[in-house]
């Protein structure tokens, strides 16, 4: 039998395999760190705009219901303040009435 031999074969010397160093461990070491301390930054990052989102439908639920209160109280106000609802009250309540025409005086403003 006979053997070819080629230039870039005989050249070459045959590589053995290394098993991985010590750097190659502590390199392995820091990524996995890394990638673990991302992946829990990821999922606190993602429970905390969960959380704030929740307490900002919260405020506006409660700026919607203060916005209809706000409503009902203008409305009684307005009711309250009419003209012939604070003559009612007056003259139910403190006992006032019209005076005399003759008891009015009039003031000149000179």
């Amino acid at each position: 039998m006979y053997r070819l031999f080629t230039r870039d074969s005989a050249a070459a010397p045959v590589l053995q395999p290394r098993p991985p160093g010590l750097y190659f461990w502590l390199a392995f070491l820091v990524l996995l760190i890394v990638v673990a301390g991302s992946a829990l930054a990821v999922v606190y990052a993602t429970h905390t705009s969960r959380h704030r989102l929740n307490s900002v439908q919260q405020l506006e639920q409660q700026r919607n219901f203060l916005q209809v209160e706000w409503g009902r109280l203008l409305l009684e106000q307005s009711s309250l303040v009419s003209q012939g609802k604070v003559e009612d009250m007056a003259i139910a309540e403190l006992g006032m009435e019209l005076p005399d025409m003759s008891k009015v005086v009039v003031l000149n403003s000179d």
